[in-house]
């Protein structure tokens, strides 16, 4: 009983404003009257059958009130029904209602496709850190450690962790940029620096012409410009790498080149391509990692190639 005699209460209270304006206009009524020395008794009629068709008003409103509340407080949130309300504000919570659960249906999806984009990821990731771990241990145990090899499998293992790394903190949407002006020359230069013992691994030349000065973030361009070049090593057997900045970069390589059919899709999500496949160096995150970089800077990257001739890489302000 006590809940029912709640719920009315709450009615009651929801309902203040039309009960207090309907008492307060019958009683400047009456007060009116009363100072016209008009007999009250003649319009006792007129008094109550408004009263009684308000109360009954309210009787009905209060009873639909309870059973709405009672509806609602029995549904589910997953099995939430379309409740019609013909009301123009009842009509515009449903919309809102309808619009929430879409959104949180997409953010749903998203943290989805992340889990698994994640899950592929670290499988991928794990199989190619062992390969490098592995060659440390095969030369460990056959006393064939030189220092040029143990430098590029700890490149190995460095690129490796630095690519999943760089993908959880791109992820995150509160990720901050720090823009500078600087020369994209002397970024590209320290890049060199740190694979300079696989050039001379695969006796390949490096040439660098120009300069760019760019306001970027220093670091995230960093990463991406490391992929390009990472990639122009690793595919590249003879020959070398031109880099030529003009108001933009050129990163050119003599490597084996690129399929046509896999061109453009080289920057999806977790697509390795025929060479990557075929040599199984590629995580078929790398590319994706540095058109997202490029995305989120506003600069624009272009790849043009042909097999065995070798792979084009261009970025500019969009």
């Amino acid at each position: 009983m006590m809940p029912y005699l709640r719920l009315i209460a709450r009615f009651c209270q929801e309902k203040f404003s039309e009960i207090a304006i309907f008492l307060l206009t019958e009683g400047v009524i009456v007060l009116v009257l009363y100072l016209q020395n008009i007999d009250l008794a003649a319009f006792k009629v007129a008094f109550l059958l408004p009263t009684l068709i308000f109360v009954l008003y309210l009787s009905f409103a209060c009873q639909r009130f309870i059973q709405l509340h009672q509806f609602l407080a029995r549904t589910s949130v997953e099995n939430l029904p379309y409740f019609p309300d013909t009301s123009l504000i009842g009509e515009d919570y449903q919309q809102l209602l309808i619009g929430l659960e879409q959104w949180h249906q997409e953010k749903y999806q998203e943290l989805l496709k992340f889990d698994k984009d994640l899950l592929d990821l670290t499988r991928v990731w794990t199989h190619q850190m062992k390969v490098p771990i592995a060659a440390l241990d095969l030369m460990a145990q056959t006393n064939n450690l030189t220092q040029s090899d143990v430098q590029h499998q700890l490149l190995e293992l460095d690129n490796y962790l630095n690519i999943l790394l760089s993908y959880l903190r791109l992820q995150n949407t509160s990720t901050d940029f720090r823009f500078e002006t600087f020369d994209v020359a002397d970024v590209t230069r320290d890049i060199i620096k740190k694979y300079a013992n696989q050039f001379i691994m695969k006796n390949l030349s490096v040439r660098i012409e120009g300069s760019w000065r760019l306001t970027s973030d220093r670091k995230w361009l960093t990463v991406a410009l490391e992929q390009i070049i990472n990639n122009a090593v690793k595919y590249t057997k003879t020959g070398g790498v031109r880099i030529k900045f003009d108001e933009s970069i050129t990163i050119a390589d003599t490597g084996i080149g690129i399929l046509p059919e896999d061109l453009p899709r080289l920057f999806e999500h977790g697509f390795t391509g025929y060479n990557g496949r075929h040599h199984q160096k590629s995580t078929g995150l790398g590319l994706y990692l540095t058109k997202e970089i490029l995305d989120k800077l506003e600069l624009t990257v272009t790849m043009t190639s042909q097999v065995e001739q070798g792979t084009e890489v261009k970025i500019k302000k969009n």
